[in-house]
């Protein structure tokens, strides 16, 4: 009863607003299961259509598919005219927003703002229309049910909420109701939040939790605690970060339930999401299209490589080729859940994560601290070519033994040139949005 209930109160809410998320939420669960070939051809018209909206409303692409003499309509013959399409940079769109907003009056009227938490730098202000939020809200729905999740059954979200008008906090406190979703501040861990958490989840019976990579780990140690011993949850879901194997792992033991790993960007919108398999991440083809670069070239296999995302939702303010700086990988496997669309094998990080030796090498540096006895948090940041800043919020126990530890295995790593230093703070700040970076590189120059 209560489900239906909830199902019901969407229908109103969208008579009244003139949204269509339970319409986008029954279409997606049903192209979900189309062959690879429909699914492709799905996403190719999609993507068609929003090349030729883009070139007619929006000056930036009319004035650039001029200069690099693209014409939407080559598309329909040959789907590597695409790629004369030039990559646009976060920083270009930010410098230029005006020029990416539609001149369209009647998506125009639906557009509102959004800014992005700016976890690399500055926030970014951006448009979205009702068509992409309505795609965006239906595809973590539809996610959802991945896990056995049924529309209208209570489910929670350790997440991090910008400050916003009186108008639209009440907008947002509407569909919670209706979506009967409960919000968890994620930029401020205290013991009281958690425990609001904490208490939420047992009296609700909630059994579903959503959620940053980092938050959700420190909730599961603070749900270690005798008093929050028999909270188990059928599924728990990551987003907003990297999750990393450690933190997979103590979560899943913590709840008794497996993760499914989120992949996606508020101003890109979803991506792509673990199923049940948990062997890979399916793209959501319906709401984007993925290219994946080594450098300049374009590849299809399985190498690592950088993101480049066209959005196929967002009228308003279209992202086409649209640079987001993380790294990514294909999967070629076909995953035995049946779906048939295109799946990542991971998302590996952002490239802003990445640190250089002094040789020029990439790492990629996941040193899990959080394992290590005497550590409550870490964060290591690479300041210059050969200076490493490991900062710790230690407790009692923390040997010097261990910090000598830590720094040969830095300097394993980066190559003996390599100094290290310990800093030592009592607390180490999330982002505004409650992400948090366990490491990060200053000398790489982003046009984030």
């Amino acid at each position: 009863m209560a489900i239906s209930w909830h199902r019901r109160a969407l229908k109103l809410y969208q008579m009244a607003t003139g949204r269509k998320i339970l319409t986008r939420f029954e279409e997606l669960n049903r192209t979900q299961w189309l062959g690879r070939d429909e699914l492709l051809a799905l996403q190719r018209d999609k993507l068609q259509r929003m090349v030729e909206y883009a070139y007619q409303y929006v000056p930036y692409y009319r004035r650039t598919f001029d200069q690099v003499g693209f014409q939407p309509a080559d598309l329909r013959q040959d789907l590597t005219r695409f790629q004369k399409i030039p990559v646009v940079t976060k920083q270009y769109m930010r410098d230029h927003a005006d020029e990416f907003l539609t001149t369209d009056p009647i998506v125009r009227k639906t557009t509102q703002t959004h800014t992005t938490s700016g976890s690399t730098g500055e926030p970014f202000t951006f448009w979205e229309d009702h068509n992409q939020r309505d795609y965006a809200t239906a595809d973590i729905l539809r996610h959802l049910t991945w896990c056995g999740w049924r529309f209208g059954e209570p489910h929670a979200y350790l997440w991090g909420r910008m400050e916003r008008s009186l108008s639209r906090r009440l907008r947002a406190w509407l569909m919670d109701l209706v979506l009967n979703r409960f919000y968890a501040n994620a930029y401020i861990l205290s013991d009281e939040n958690m425990g609001t958490l904490a208490r939420h989840l047992k009296q609700r019976r909630t059994r579903l939790l959503f959620g940053y990579a980092s938050a959700l780990f420190v909730f599961a140690q603070f749900a270690q605690d005798e008093r929050w011993a028999d909270i188990k949850l059928h599924a728990v879901y990551s987003g907003g970060e990297v999750l990393y194997p450690h933190q997979r792992k103590l979560i899943e033991e913590t709840f008794g339930c497996k993760v499914f790993d989120r992949y996606g960007a508020l101003d890109a919108g979803g991506i792509a999401c673990e199923c049940e398999a948990h062997a890979g991440m399916h793209i959501s083809v319906e709401n984007c299209y993925v290219e994946i670069f080594q450098g300049d070239e374009l590849i299809e296999d399985d190498r690592p490589g950088e993101i480049v995302v066209t959005n196929l939702n967002n009228y308003g303010f279209p992202f086409i080729r649209y640079r987001l700086a993380d790294v990514v990988q294909r999967k070629s496997q076909r995953c035995s859940c049946g779906r048939q669309s295109p799946m990542l094998e991971q998302v590996k990080g952002r490239i802003v994560d990445i640190f250089r030796t002094a040789s020029g090498a990439a790492v990629w540096c996941d040193f899990a601290l959080l394992k290590v006895p005497g550590i409550k948090q870490y964060q290591v940041v690479q300041k210059a070519i050969d200076l490493i800043v490991v900062r710790i919020v230690k407790d009692n126990t923390l040997q010097e033994a261990t910090l000598e530890s830590i720094e040969r295995s830095i300097e394993k790593m980066m190559g003996n040139e390599t100094r290290v230093q310990f800093e030592f703070p009592d607390d180490l700040p999330r982002s505004n949005a409650g992400k948090y970076r366990y490491t990060y590189s200053e000398i790489y120059k982003s046009q984030d």
